[in-house]
Order: structure tokens, then C-alpha cells, then sequence
């Protein structure tokens, strides 16, 4: 494994280390405050989301990591009913100075980033 997957994996472990004790009223509260400092317009639909996935965290990667595209699987699959990635990206694409959907929760929240955050030959943001 070469430099660059040895930290791509040790970030996922970060991520469960990061918020495997937060409470909802803990991320509440940073969320609110990072979401202030950026003027970001923050909703009950934004904090729905940011709790399905920190719950995905703590839960689902207690005991290994998982790429990007994958948390992003599990937040267009629980928000089906909503429209999926059209309505993750809706909320979270417009956050000044990040792009996709997880690196502004992660921002929000303030997590490490994630392994495969971004893929640059495709353009693509998760």
C-alpha cells in the first residue's frame, strides 16, 4: 500500500474516533456555529441530514472504513423518498468554498475529510 492509502485509511479510522461520543446536541451546536461563521442558511433539513450520516458513522464504521462514495450511497438510499443525490446536493451544493455533499457536512461539523472525497479525473464531489 503506497503513503497515500495508508492516510486515506487512517482518515476513515479518524472518523469514527471523531464521532463515536457526539452527542445530537453537540454536533447541533457546532454545526450552528460553523454554519454562522460561513453564512450559511441553515435548516431542520440540513441537520436531518448531518445526523442520518453521523449516526451512519458511529454505527457503520466502528470496525472499518469506507470510501466516500459510499456514505454517499447511504444518504441518497435513506433520502430516496426526498429525491436522493437531487435533493442532498440541493441543500448542500451552495455552501460557499466546498463542493458535493459530504465535504460541506464535514465542514459543518468539522471532520476530517474523507478517502476518495473527490475524484479529479471525473470532476466528481461526494
Amino acid at each position: 500500500m503506497n503513503n497515500a492509502e495508508n492516510t486515506a485509511l487512517e482518515n476513515e479510522d479518524l472518523i469514527y474516533d471523531a464521532v463515536k461520543d457526539l452527542t445530537k446536541d453537540e454536533i447541533d451546536q457546532t454545526v450552528r456555529k460553523n454554519a454562522a461563521a460561513r453564512n450559511f442558511d441553515l435548516t431542520d433539513e440540513h441537520l436531518s441530514v448531518i445526523h442520518s450520516l453521523i449516526e451512519h458513522y458511529q454505527r457503520d464504521c466502528k470496525t472499518h472504513g469506507l470510501a466516500a462514495h459510499e456514505h454517499m450511497r447511504f444518504l441518497e438510499e435513506a433520502y430516496e423518498f426526498k429525491g436522493g443525490s437531487k435533493y442532498l446536493y440541493r441543500l448542500f451544493d451552495a455552501m460557499p468554498g466546498t463542493r458535493g455533499v459530504l465535504m460541506p457536512i464535514h465542514e459543518l461539523v468539522g471532520l476530517p475529510s474523507l478517502r476518495l472525497e473527490t475524484d479529479k479525473g471525473f470532476g466528481t464531489a461526494y
